[in-house]
């Protein structure tokens, strides 16, 4: 009878200290979290038109173009914005169609899925020569105008347009007669200019953020 007491009394014990374990254990193991993994936000989109050329410039200047694009390429980097390729498909030849009005360029990049839209006209550059000083070094600078305009695709409207408008100069370092023997070059004096522009457009474009 007393064993029989002894064994119901350390079978309780043991199922209440089995219990207490266990209720330990769930306490204590790390609850589960219930957070989900955050998405990462989409990156603006930009579609940057090919750039018009109106110089009337009769040598090549495909500089020109690459100097707005490298410009474009600093501004709006590739780790902060979606830059758009800009292919020879059938939509994006209409897209660069100088003809376009503006509800047509819009509505194709809305179809590209651009969400600012980048159109760039280099205008006619008037280039000047002279002789300067009382060592008569030739001179030569550019006028050089460079119109922007950048869209919001889905509003339809320009948060970005102005004309900007620099001035290249050069001359060939050498006086006298021997200076009157060399040119000055035009392409050195347009890349002058287009320095000055560059660094107006760090801090006149848009930031598109």
């Amino acid at each position: 009878m007393y064993f029989t007491k002894f064994s119901v009394i350390t079978s309780k014990l043991l199922l209440w200290g089995f219990v207490f374990l266990l209720s330990s254990s769930v306490a204590l193991a790390a609850p589960e979290t219930t957070d989900t993994p955050e998405v990462p936000s989409k990156l603006p989109s930009i579609l940057i038109l090919p750039v018009i050329d109106n110089t009337e410039l009769k040598n090549p200047h495909e500089y020109m173009t690459e100097a707005m694009n490298s410009k474009y390429a600093a501004k709006y980097p590739k780790e902060q914005f979606t830059i758009i390729p800009f292919q020879k498909s059938s939509e994006q030849e209409a897209v660069s169609d100088k003809a376009k009005t503006q509800e047509q360029l819009l509505q194709s990049a809305s179809v590209a899925g651009a969400d600012y839209l980048i159109k760039t006209e280099l205008q006619k550059v008037e280039i000047t020569r002279g002789v300067k000083g009382v060592f008569f070094k030739k001179w030569c600078a550019a006028s050089i105008p460079v119109k922007i305009t950048i869209w919001n695709v889905a509003s339809g409207k320009a948060v970005f347009d102005s004309v900007i408008k620099e001035r290249g100069n050069k001359d060939n370092g050498i006086g006298l007669a021997v200076g009157l023997l060399f040119n000055v070059s035009e392409e050195a004096t347009i890349k002058d200019g287009l320095t000055k522009i560059g660094n107006r457009l760090d801090k006149e474009l848009p930031s598109l953020k």
